[in-house]
């Protein structure tokens, strides 16, 4: 059975991930910024840290496909997270998801962009304040979930399953994968999209 998405909510493990539907692999690395013609080369999430941090590298891509989607796990500056990288990858009728982490400055982001616009986005745990054209697109099963209505004051324990519970809701929505074990301690094929 594959992998869900919701592993990504462990603190540390990645930063920002971006989906794209219909756009291939290598094409979703060229719409976040990868040089025409550049070929990838395999690479471990420690191999590209190391090339951040001892070969002048800003940010990087490892893309990699499960089910219908494409992903691209980004590295350093990443485009993915900002709304005219999401444009770009969204965009000629490319779907976009893209969910930008940040344990240590909450909240972790989720956004999903559709033909060049963003339809919706929020902040997980804080899913009341939400943006885009379709704002309420995940609403119905967000309240299903019991993620909505949004409760004042939570534990952090009951933050935490908030927002698992919410990142199951995207996953479902979506249909998204995303393989923990490729991602964490395999090989995928690696692109630089800045160096210094």
């Amino acid at each position: 059975m594959a992998d869900g998405i919701a592993w990504i909510l462990q603190p540390y493990l990645i930063d920002s991930v971006t989906f794209a539907l219909g756009a291939e692999p290598d094409e979703l690395a060229l719409r976040l910024g990868a040089r025409p013609g550049d070929r990838p080369r395999p690479a471990t999430s420690d191999d590209v840290m190391g090339l951040l941090a001892d070969d002048g590298v800003e940010s990087a891509v490892r893309v990699g496909r499960m089910g219908d989607w494409s992903f691209a796990v980004e590295y350093g500056d990443a485009a993915g997270p900002t709304s005219s990288g999401l444009s770009a990858v969204s965009a000629l009728g490319v779907e976009a998801v893209n969910f930008s982490l940040s344990p240590w400055n909450p909240p972790s982001m989720f956004t999903y962009h559709h033909d060049g616009a963003c339809v919706c986005s929020f902040g997980l745990g804080e899913e009341s304040r939400r943006w885009g054209k379709n704002p309420d697109l995940l609403v119905p099963a967000l309240t299903s979930a019991g993620v909505l209505p949004a409760l004042r004051q939570l534990s952090e324990s009951d933050a935490e399953r908030v927002r698992r519970l919410s990142v199951l809701v995207i996953e479902e929505h979506f249909h998204l994968r995303l393989p923990r074990v490729a991602v964490l301690d395999g090989e995928l094929p690696t692109y630089v999209v800045r160096a210094a």
